[in-house]
């Protein structure tokens, strides 16, 4: 069978006819599965269909998989009623027993999907209609504003007082006895009601796919590819849907209307759980346990989700038309799906996979988009106080405790003094701190916060229980805001907050509750005046290390993974490399539309962008005047990314100065400019498009690596038939973070039988690979499908070092000149326009601008 497979590429079920990249691409993903690998890393850049490519491998594994393990199991239950089928028998009468097992499972699965038959055009019915009803809500949204019945004051108030807190040894005794009458209450509805007869789906899925992306449109766009698919079923006879399940937040999930309209996510968390404490204003659609009606809409929730593949918005939908919670409902599924769509922090973080029953066994992880892998679980598990932060929690309680105090119970009451004792011993630690010089990165002990004061009298862990239990950060976020709201004239908008600042409190003091051997608390000094203490999960390793070895196999997968050093040496240092795959994808375009050129000069000017020589006028200047004859033979749209909005600034200021650049470049090409706010960039976007389609003059994008344009954003075809890359995008090697980050680093590398130089030696390989994954990024950007065509150009002279070419991603090194005058790696500027011209010629696209010079 697995020859078979490897040599059919129509058995992986792909909905069109596969690029050959594609075929290699499914080849080596189920392979690596299928032949025991704990980790296969793999790079499939942007365009050349690498989702439908993951879903077509894995999937096809999975059916393969439970086949085999259906007679797996029919040759076990065979051997196990070895007393009701004699050795004696003749082995025809054994194969029909065993055949017989196998038509029982077939039988079951049949009468499943027959049932899922009955109920799906219904399901589309119910579906559409929900969203029919929204859209017809959000056009009536936008003609009228809704006023809201104003609160009694008594009752305003009561919303910001959390629940009577008790300790662990106040709610033990309670416990017993309320578990006692809900089991009581459960018998009695079963005897009341009675049993239902139901079609059950059989649990036939021996490993589950778990997908995991960073957003929630990309989760989406999975949903809608797994559409295009089907696949060859595990049993005979029956045709088997793809059960599938998409988790996400109550935010996404919510239909309780005086929930969801809350505006962040903390907030409908909190408001969620207080109805379901309440016993008279409880959520009329949570689940209840026991309860016969209730168990059979869940269920029902969860055959509809399976009748085909469905987003998010569709489970809103279906809970919708059910009056049933999707979010809570949706669990009921998870054992019985073969792949389920989460989020990154679902996955990854233990306390959530096991409050939604997250079986990670023998399962298939795929974490796609893991460039950024590394940053996610670090960044999940770190946490950072501003002086500022500490003071203005302080100020709150102070108020919130003052206005609340009669009416809080004794446990809160003490709590929050001791909370607010243990800020203010954290607010004068780093007012003492202030007088001497802080130094980034530099580590501090837990012992030296809480050094001269009564601060160790406070028991930490049990201050952290308390706001993790009681919810006070969201209780006293909310009265804060719900006064500064009041405050405001009517025509003035309240600012939106984030997440409660007590919760980085609550997290911070989670950390020094249970510090782990593998982060470190540290100073940082964001501005010249301020300055923080950080948290940060330095190894990764250990957090990642529980889905690795309890899963099957761990597939990262992205457009840009190169340089893949960094996931075997910190994320699995662990595994054996003979347990881990790499494979890099070519692109789907032929050679002939990409070039790629590394520039290090431009009359006689070198170009290196380091920190220290970076401001030089004249490279500025020179860097202008190369930007400008790019402009001038590239047609229609081109993007640059500079190393950091600051930079960006002091180069525009120098153009629009005497030089007079700006003005000449703007003669060519429209001049735009990546915004620093998010809301900003829809516009620049617009602009940038209708200068390149309507107007028919060109454009020029100037944006930052990492910023809002370098990752998410599709630069297909006339938008981007040049990305100009200037200087290298080092991070700040002077930052708290990164000072933390070497230093782990380099003491790790020693730890482990490495010497000094070998420790600094793998300090600098990270610092460069976290530069060049930001480029592979940013440049990853130019080619978006087959037909599409680009010109690279590599501003700055170590470019030319084979040490960074060899970090590119696989797609871009191939096109590296070869056979051109070069200059240390780098390609002569005149050759490189000269082949620019070749090149749009050959594609049938001029520079109508060039004309009019």
């Amino acid at each position: 069978m697995k020859n078979r497979l490897l040599n059919d590429s129509e058995h992986f079920g792909h909905p069109y006819v596969p690029y050959k990249i594609q075929i290699e691409l499914m080849k080596e993903i189920y392979s690596c599965i299928e032949n025991g690998c704990k980790i296969g890393i793999f790079e499939s850049p942007t365009g050349t269909g690498k989702t439908l490519s993951l879903i077509c491998s894995t999937m096809t594994w999975l059916r393969d998989f439970k086949k085999e393990s259906i007679i797996q199991e029919t040759k076990r239950n065979d051997d196990d009623d070895e007393d009701n089928v004699s050795d004696d028998e003749p082995d025809w009468v054994k194969a029909a027993y065993a055949d017989s097992i196998l038509k029982r499972s077939s039988s079951l699965a049949k009468d499943y999907e027959l049932h899922l038959d009955s109920i799906e055009s219904q399901t589309k019915n119910r579906i559409q209609k929900i969203h029919t009803l929204k859209d017809q809500e959000k056009k009536r949204f936008k003609k009228s504003s809704v006023v809201l019945k104003e609160s009694e004051p008594g009752e305003l108030d009561s919303s910001f007082v959390p629940d009577d807190y008790y300790s662990d040894s106040e709610i033990s005794s309670n416990k017993n006895i309320n578990d006692q009458m809900s089991s009581q209450v459960k018998q009695l509805l079963t005897k009341v009601n009675g049993p239902k007869e139901t079609v059950e789906l059989v649990n036939t899925c021996p490993t589950t796919i778990y997908y995991s992306s960073r957003t929630h449109s990309q989760l989406n766009q999975f949903a809608q590819q797994l559409k295009l698919t089907s696949f060859e079923s595990s049993f005979v006879n029956v045709a088997e849907r793809t059960k599938f399940l998409p988790l996400a937040s109550r935010k996404q999930l919510c239909i309780n209307p005086k929930v969801s309209k809350l505006k962040d996510l903390t907030s409908i968390n909190d408001a969620c759980m207080d109805l379901q404490k309440s016993d008279s204003t409880s959520c009329e659609f949570i689940p209840k346990a026991g309860h016969p009606l209730s168990e059979e809409l869940t269920k029902e929730f969860v055959d509809t989700s399976f009748t085909s593949i469905h987003d998010i918005e569709d489970l809103v939908a279906i809970g919708s038309s059910l009056k049933i919670c999707p979010y809570y409902s949706v669990r009921k599924g998870v054992e019985l799906s073969e792949i389920i769509a989460l989020p990154y922090q679902m996955i990854l973080q233990d306390s959530t996979r096991r409050s939604l029953n997250l079986n990670i066994d023998n399962a298939i992880v795929i974490i796609d988009e893991a460039h950024n892998l590394f940053d996610v679980i670090t960044s999940i598990y770190s946490v950072n106080l501003l002086e500022s932060d500490i003071i203005l929690v302080i100020n709150s309680l102070k108020a919130y405790l003052k206005k609340f105090s009669p009416r809080l119970n004794s446990g809160n009451r003490i709590n929050l003094m001791k909370l607010i004792k243990l800020c203010s011993v954290l607010k004068s630690f780093m007012e003492k701190a202030k007088s001497t010089e802080i130094v980034p990165g530099k580590e501090i002990f837990i012992d030296e916060i809480f050094k001269g004061t009564t601060g160790d009298t406070v028991n930490v862990h049990n201050i952290e229980k308390f706001l993790t239990k009681s919810k006070i950060a969201y209780k006293v976020q909310g009265w804060i805001d719900k006064q500064q709201e009041l405050s405001l004239s009517p025509n003035s908008a309240p600012s939106s907050s984030s997440s409660p600042l007590l919760f980085k409190i609550t997290s911070f003091l989670k950390s020094l509750a249970n510090p782990s051997k593998e982060g470190k608390f540290f100073w940082d000094k964001p501005t010249k005046s301020t300055i923080s203490i950080n948290y940060m999960l330095l190894d990764p390793s250990s957090i990642f290390k529980d889905i690795v070895t309890r899963a099957k196999c761990v597939i990262l997968c992205g457009g840009t993974m190169e340089p893949m050093s960094d996931y075997t040496n910190y994320l699995f240092p662990y595994i054996s490399k003979e347990l881990i795959r790499n494979f890099s994808c070519k692109h789907v375009i032929p050679d002939s539309n990409l070039h790629v050129f590394p520039l290090g000069t431009f009359r006689n000017q070198e170009f290196n962008f380091q920190f220290g020589t970076r401001n030089n006028p004249t490279m500025i200047e020179n860097l202008g005047l190369c930007i400008l004859r790019i402009c001038q033979a590239v047609p229609h749209g081109v993007v640059v990314f500079f190393p950091s909005y600051k930079y960006l600034e002091e180069v525009l200021e120098q153009w629009k100065g005497k030089t007079l650049l700006y003005e000449k470049l703007s003669s060519i090409k429209t001049i735009l400019t990546e915004p620093q706010n998010s809301s900003d960039v829809d516009s620049v976007l617009t602009k940038y498009s209708k200068a390149i389609y309507t107007e028919n003059r060109g454009s020029i994008l100037l944006s930052v690596v990492g910023g809002k344009l370098s990752e998410g954003i599709n630069f297909s075809d006339e938008l981007a038939r040049a990305v100009v890359m200037v200087g290298l995008p080092f991070p700040n090697a002077y930052s708290g973070e990164m000072v933390a980050r070497m230093k782990y680093i380099e003491a790790d590398t020693i730890s482990k039988g490495g010497t000094p130089a070998m420790g600094r030696e793998a300090t600098r390989q990270f610092y460069e690979n976290i530069c060049m994954r930001a480029v592979n990024q940013s440049i990853g950007r130019s080619i978006r499908h087959i037909n599409d065509y680009s010109i690279l150009y590599l501003i700055d002279g170590r470019y030319g070092n084979p040490g960074i070419q060899k970090k590119l991603s696989g797609w871009v090194k191939e096109q590296l000149p070869q056979q051109v005058p070069n200059q240390g790696g780098c390609i002569d500027f005149e050759s490189a326009m000269q082949l620019t011209t070749e090149f749009f010629e050959v594609h049938g696209d001029k520079q109508v601008e060039i004309r009019k010079l």
